[in-house]
């Protein structure tokens, strides 16, 4: 064997138990990343939905306000004249 076919011998079998361990910690990590991801989805959904809610109840809210204020208007109104 030449010096050059030694030196990449030794370089990969030194590298490539070393790659594969890198590998299966970046495995690890997207996995976890993954796991956050959906985490961090339900959650922006739940807080969503509850903001959906609370608008729908202010807007409820302001819809009865403007009936009142329109149905003392129209009685203000009947009786100046």
């Amino acid at each position: 064997m030449s010096v050059v076919e030694d030196v990449r011998n030794a370089l990969q079998d030194f590298l490539t138990p070393e790659l594969r361990e890198l590998k299966a910690r970046v495995d690890a990590v997207e996995q976890q990343v993954q796991k956050l991801d959906g985490a961090m989805h339900e959650q922006f959904q739940r807080a969503e939905h509850r903001a959906d809610d609370r608008f729908d109840f202010i807007q409820g809210q302001f819809q009865e306000a403007e009936r009142r204020a329109e149905r003392r208007h129209d009685e203000m109104s009947f009786l100046i004249r």
